[in-house]
């Protein structure tokens, strides 16, 4: 029987005595006793270092590997951090863009609003009551040719000039230079002709078929003084 050269204790315990006394105890187990035999006990040794080794190099690098997992994460995680801050910003940059222009918009229309008072106030009172002034019943000939000298500027009425630029001009002016135009002469107050003869200004005869471009300004002037009915009528011809 060929004999092993290591064995385990239960193993030595099953051999005769004869076998016995060819081994010799080597830690847990028994080694043949045998002169020049390979040193077990180093090679092993040797083998738990390099299991060992191997062992410390599986774990440094599944360590190296986790570390270099949880760098890579991290990288992710904060470029993904920066993108969602890059898309909130945005967001905002683009919310606060629409209420930005929603805001102007609001404000635009209060300017708006509030110079389209000014105008009524400013432009179009002033007009109709300089108009009234001027031609009391026939106001509404002249307040027109007055409303187009007005303009309001810096919060306050001013008069420009027959070119439609700014003057110095004050209301005061601008109403002596209506009475002292003969055009609106026939429906000034303090300044209408009387009469149809001598020195006043003829009665006009509409005539049929005649329309708003067969008369001068003046006689329109003159036919809303004696006809207004025929005066609206040949008004409701100036497109045609």
């Amino acid at each position: 029987m060929a004999l092993k050269f290591v064995l385990t204790k239960e193993e030595f315990e099953a051999l005769d005595e004869s076998a016995k006394a060819l081994y010799v105890a080597k830690g847990d187990g028994y080694q043949l006793a045998v002169d020049g035999a390979p040193d077990v006990d180093g090679l092993q040794r040797k083998n738990e270092e390099l299991l060992k080794e191997k062992a410390k190099w599986r774990e440094d690098r599944e360590a190296a590997e986790k570390l270099a997992k949880e760098k890579d994460d991290q990288a992710k995680e904060l470029a993904a951090e920066q993108a969602r801050k890059k898309g909130d910003i945005e967001t905002l940059e683009k919310s606060w863009q629409e209420k930005l222009t929603v805001r102007e918009k609001e404000l635009l229309s209060q300017i708006e609003e509030r110079d389209s008072r000014l105008t009524t106030l400013l432009v179009d009172n002033v007009a109709q009551s300089l108009a009234t002034k001027l031609a009391g019943d026939s106001a509404a000939v002249i307040m027109p040719h007055i409303k187009s000298r007005l303009l309001v500027e810096d919060g306050k009425t001013r008069i420009i000039d027959a070119e439609g630029k700014p003057s110095a001009a004050t209301l005061e002016d601008l109403e002596k230079e209506f009475r002292g135009n003969k055009l609106f002469a026939p429906i000034v107050i303090g300044s209408r002709a009387s009469g149809t003869g001598g020195n006043g200004s003829p009665s006009i005869v509409s005539g049929e078929g005649k329309k708003w471009s067969d008369f001068t300004e003046a006689q329109r002037i003159q036919l809303f003084k004696e006809n207004p009915e025929e005066f609206k009528r040949l008004q409701a011809t100036q497109n045609h």
